[in-house]
């Protein structure tokens, strides 16, 4: 009896975050910039960094990679979620690398139709850096917390992407590889991608959202926190003190 009315008092504590996350990413556009640590992280600059899409006349596609920042920063923008409710949510996660898909093939009158989770599957791997792939983990090897969470996640990514939302999944891979390196790190250089048969979605990282802006020394435009050299006049800019 105690151990049930622990699922449920965690199951009602994680639907209220997930009501802080909807009411947010619903107004992205809207979004101030909340500062997290020494970073000023914006919600919407964080997603459209996150996410690849790829819309085409006979495709339909959408990949996006969901990393703890996003969580972090979501949660910190609305003042009903206590650290320690933030971090009950965001410790069951960290363990994986997170990543919502959506892919569809356009029909002409036929519109669009949509791939299930069990096909995707076939044919998805992650890529590090390293060049090392990694297959997404099977349901009986993502534990009980990991489902439920996805579970109670699902509504709400279904309201975020609408109408894409009902045609979209949720797959886990590790965190880590096998000598304990992250894959996809958002503050560390680095880079990883997500492969999807033959079509690759790639990522460089640090992500410039999660960065300080930097000021080129010569032309003095602001730049992007990760950006090595200006866009503008072609000058090193700066290393990040972290």
């Amino acid at each position: 009896m105690n151990k049930s009315k622990s699922i449920m008092k965690k199951n009602i504590g994680w639907a209220s975050l997930f009501g802080a996350v909807l009411l947010l990413c619903g107004s992205l556009a809207d979004s101030p910039a909340q500062e997290i640590g020494e970073s000023k992280v914006n919600i919407n600059a964080l997603v459209q960094e996150t996410k690849k899409t790829v819309q085409k006349a006979d495709e339909m596609t959408l990949v996006w990679w969901i990393p703890e920042e996003f969580w972090n920063v979501t949660f910190a923008q609305d003042p009903t979620v206590t650290k320690a409710q933030a971090e009950e949510f965001i410790k069951v996660l960290r363990p994986y690398t997170l990543i919502v898909i959506v892919d569809g093939k356009m029909g002409g009158s036929a519109g669009v139709t949509y791939r299930t989770e069990a096909d995707i599957r076939t044919d998805l791997q992650l890529k590090d850096s390293h060049g090392t792939f990694y297959r997404p983990f099977s349901k009986d090897k993502i534990n009980a917390d990991v489902k439920n969470a996805l579970a109670m996640m699902k509504p709400v990514f279904v309201n975020i992407l609408e109408p894409l939302g009902q045609d979209m999944h949720f797959f886990v891979f590790p965190a880590k590889s096998e000598n304990g390196r992250n894959i996809a790190d958002a503050r560390k250089k680095g880079a990883f991608s997500v492969k999807l048969g033959k079509r690759e979605f790639k990522w460089r990282l640090p992500l410039g959202s999660l960065l300080s802006p930097k000021i080129c020394p010569k032309c003095r435009e602001n730049c992007s926190g990760a950006w090595n050299f200006c866009p503008w006049c072609g000058t090193k800019l700066p290393e990040q003190n972290r």
